[in-house]
């Protein structure tokens, strides 16, 4: 009798935990939807581990650029000497982080000779802007039209965005579109997409520290257009950059421009080199990172 209970007592524990386990498990096999997403979050981490390196190039190698920025004495300089140092500093850091030169015929000639660069060029990509002074570039037509609008969609957002809300789940939207394009053309999207929010996080952390390099003269912003070299300087940054406030302030973002530099110089190169291979991928990464220097101290000093 002693056996008989406690087999029962067993095959009702049993019972019940099986029972427990129906009730905690899906209702059924997962449904299209939720199989997409899924497919759209791998499809999407492939692609950053495979092209999401140049972000991480951006962000040392602005702190890079710091680093040199930094070892003034303080005494004033000019804004082609300070040019001249951060185009250096990018050529370094260049060869140190990609084990070569920059390719000399896919970045802004600015770069090369070490010379300050002309503004940004904004106008959105297309099959007929060429992003060469020289002109040695042909028009691209194996890119597709919607590659190019998605990075146009990232160069917007990064230079047009008021909080760093609309800034990030904006360009990662934009990147989970990208998954439907093609590998290699999705990742021309991502690499442009990693540059832009790497430069967000960038410029939160250490948009304060460059203001005060020495011989910093002013920080200009271009969405306050009544600052003067009196009126803004260090104490217009506040001190909580991942605050909304931060985001608000009128001189801080002028520095949309910075972002938006980033991005638009990351885009412009890939764009133009898209089917020369790795090469195109070394000048994008430096362009965008000379393109980030240089905006930033045509704002700074």
């Amino acid at each position: 009798m002693r056996t008989t209970m406690k087999y029962f007592a067993v095959l009702v524990s049993m019972t019940g935990a099986m029972l427990v386990a129906q009730s905690c498990a899906p209702d059924g096999p997962p449904t299209a939807p939720e199989l997409n997403a899924r497919v759209t979050q791998q499809k999407l981490e492939d692609l950053q581990n495979k092209y999401g390196w140049i972000g991480k190039y951006h962000t040392d190698g602005l702190a890079y650029i710091y680093s040199q920025l930094a070892k003034g004495s303080g005494k004033p300089r000019s804004h082609a000497e300070v040019c001249r140092i951060v185009a250096k500093a990018t050529k370094e850091f260049h060869k140190s982080a990609r084990h070569g030169d920059v390719p000399a015929n896919f970045v802004d000639p600015s770069l090369m000779s070490e010379t300050c660069p002309a503004d940004v060029d904004t106008r959105p990509i297309n099959k007929t802007i060429i992003s060469s002074a020289g002109g040695s570039f042909a028009p691209r037509s194996d890119l597709s039209w919607t590659a190019v609008n998605l990075i146009n969609q990232i160069t917007y957002i990064a230079g047009n965005s008021l909080s760093r809300y609309e800034y990030v789940t904006g360009i990662q939207n934009v990147e989970s579109q990208a998954t439907m394009l093609p590998p290699d053309e999705a990742g021309a999207v991502i690499a442009v997409g990693s540059v832009a929010l790497s430069s967000v996080d960038y410029w939160e952390a250490n948009l304060s520290a460059w203001v005060t390099l020495p011989g910093m003269g002013t920080a200009y912003a271009l969405n306050a257009p009544e600052a003067t070299s009196a009126t803004v300087g260090a104490s217009a940054l506040p001190l909580a950059p991942r605050s909304g406030k931060w985001w608000q302030n009128p001189y801080v973002r002028g520095f949309g421009k910075v972002l938006g530099a980033d991005a638009i110089a990351a885009g412009r190169t890939i764009y133009v080199t898209w089917a020369v291979g790795p090469v195109g991928w070394d000048a994008a990464a430096a362009g965008a990172v000379w393109a980030s220097g240089a905006t930033a101290i045509s704002l700074l000093f």
